[in-house]
């Protein structure tokens, strides 16, 4: 018989299992990343996962979910932070948080589209189109605080700044990831502060 678990304890697993899945897929991928070593790593039995998630790619579908669901507020978050004498410093550092936060829970692995489809291929397409959808308005989202009226400018920036999140591909290559990373988002800022 199934173990029953408090609300409380169900919120507990899951939030495990996201966080231990994004240390997995940074490390590992997606296919490379099996439900066995998702339950070693949270310590609960594999039947329990199965409470959760039907499959591997449900729990990495979750997590990219959730990375939408929570990348506005912990923006607006950081916006309150901003000096607004150093401007182009503080942006900088917003951007590059958030950047860091997309390496850190691997999510840059999705940019690569094989990794992507491991995960879409057990949705229908228009559940994809929609987190892609929203993934994009996000990301848009993003550079609409800074009351930039033209839409093309818009879709300028959120393109330039998807564009960086492709170097998180390679980025264990670079030397001085940090220092590059900063430099190409101070650039991107620079333009949009003009």
């Amino acid at each position: 018989m199934p173990k029953k678990y408090s609300e409380q304890e169900k919120e507990n697993i899951r939030k495990t299992l996201r966080r231990e899945a994004c240390e997995c897929l940074r490390i590992y991928g997606v296919r490379r990343t099996t439900v066995d070593e998702l339950v070693h790593r949270a310590d609960i039995p594999k039947g329990t996962f199965y409470l959760f998630y039907p499959h591997k790619e449900a729990l990495f579908y979750d997590v990219i979910h959730t990375f939408i669901n929570d990348i506005e507020p912990m923006y607006l978050s950081l916006l309150q932070e901003l000096d607004e004498n150093h401007i182009v410093t503080s942006l900088t550092d917003v951007f590059y948080r958030i950047l860091m936060r997309v390496y850190d829970e691997g999510l840059f692995r999705f940019l690569d589209g094989a990794e992507l489809d491991l995960v879409f291929r057990k949705y229908g397409e228009a559940e994809n189109i929609e987190l892609e959808k929203t993934f994009s308005e996000a990301i848009k989202h993003l550079f609409s605080f800074f009351y930039i009226e033209d839409e093309n400018d818009i879709a300028a920036f959120s393109e330039g700044y998807k564009a960086l999140m492709y170097l998180l591909l390679s980025a264990d290559r670079l030397d001085g990831k940090e220092k590059t990373l900063r430099f190409l988002i101070r650039g991107l800022v620079l333009q949009m502060v003009e």
